[in-house]
């Protein structure tokens, strides 16, 4: 059986290019080796494995793969952006036959790297809108990450809404809700969006605040900005979409009679009780799948590849731990209706998420202002009447 190799960003640096530095491109594709050819190499987002979450679970999906295929592969965490295009290309000159970033402040160093190194597929995970590509090795697949967040966000508002009171003490009087991220960036415009429209559908008086100050790895900040949260804004549920960052946050939850959800893979488990739900983005089946086309020889650029909700690859978990610790069972049984009767509207098209990304990166307060009394969902399907 073969198996993988968890390196750093300094073991990557000690490998032997096989292009001259400072050489041409062309000198550095036609000097691309094959000794790599049916080897994988992961880019692990910062934090690395340990996560329980987004870099845990594109391991589970290489295990698989491993397993099946016999390949070899190493899983890589970039130290600092800065080294990215260094690595990368030391890992296509290796002759690595497919490169997969999961690390999306790098996706830019990927991509620049591509047209070099014919003989090797990159995939990179981060595209803001669906559509093929323009290269036959660069393999960029859309993920509606914005049905994700409004999947979130409803439970959010429906577990903070009162008279849904469901666990008793965890009840505080309004609906506030909260999301943390680590640093501003383009991607929480997109769920900042899911959240207003939320907000519009199940509850017009409900309070959202996005907290942008979190990090990847400092647990402790972490802790601290939830109990601020929790305390001092009266939050009643966070989703704290940090990666390896948000398990001290569940604690802080936990610890202070709040709700969390999860992020990227199923973590209802971690705080059973604390936990709604998790919102899912998932790794494993998107490993699997670019690994199993690449085997297959299907895994081409210019295809289009788009994981929404019927797929699983993004969406929420069943509820099903929450459920166990549940004290208004009529109350759960209500929101837990609700949310499943919209992830049906979703996947047949019944009710479109708003998506930041798709509307000219204009915020969905803004377009609402902009449109005042139009439904969203049949805006759209009109063709976007002006």
């Amino acid at each position: 059986m073969k198996k993988w190799l968890l390196v750093s960003v300094t073991l990557i640096a000690t490998m032997t290019f096989a292009f001259a530095a400072g050489g041409s491109e062309s000198t550095a594709a036609s000097a691309e080796a094959n000794l790599n050819a049916n080897n994988v190499a992961i880019i692990l987002q910062q934090g690395g494995l340990g996560d329980q979450g987004y870099n845990d679970g594109a391991k589970v999906g290489f295990d698989m793969m491993v397993e099946k295929y016999g390949i070899d592969g190493v899983l890589v965490e970039a130290a600092a952006v800065a080294e990215a295009d260094t690595f990368i290309r030391q890992l296509a000159s290796e002759g690595y036959g497919l490169i997969i970033c999961l690390d999306w402040t790098i996706i830019d160093f990927v991509k620049a790297a591509a047209p070099d190194y014919p003989n090797t597929k990159f995939v990179v995970l981060g595209k803001s809108l669906p559509g093929p590509g323009t290269l036959e090795n660069l393999i960029e697949p859309y993920t509606a990450l914005h049905e994700r967040a409004f999947l979130c966000a409803m439970a959010s508002i429906l577990f903070a809404t009162d008279g849904n009171e469901v666990i008793a003490s965890k009840a505080k009087p309004g609906c506030t809700v909260a999301v943390m991220a680590a640093g501003q960036s383009i991607n929480n415009a997109r769920t900042d969006s899911a959240y207003q429209q939320a907000i519009q559908e199940f509850n017009p008086d409900a309070v959202y605040i996005s907290d942008t100050s979190g990090h990847k790895t400092n647990t402790a900040l972490n802790q601290t900005i939830a109990e601020n949260l929790i305390k001092n804004q009266n939050v009643e549920v966070i989703w704290a979409n940090i990666g390896t960052g948000s398990l001290s946050v569940y604690s802080a939850c936990a610890l202070n009679d709040a709700y969390a959800i999860g992020v990227d893979i199923n973590q209802d488990d971690l705080q059973p009780g604390t936990m709604i739900t998790s919102g899912l983005h998932n790794t494993t089946y998107m490993v699997v799948e670019m690994i199993e086309a690449w085997q297959e020889g299907t895994l081409n650029g210019l295809d289009e590849y788009y994981w929404g909700l019927e797929t699983g690859v993004v969406g929420i978990t069943d509820m099903s731990t929450i459920e166990q610790y549940v004290e208004n069972h009529e109350n759960f049984d209500r929101i837990k209706a609700t949310i499943d009767e919209y992830v049906e509207k979703i996947e047949n098209g019944d009710f479109i998420v708003y998506n930041y990304f798709t509307e000219n990166r204009v915020m969905f307060d803004d377009w609402q202002a902009a449109h005042p009394g139009v439904d969203y969902t049949e805006w759209v399907k009109a063709g976007r009447p002006e």
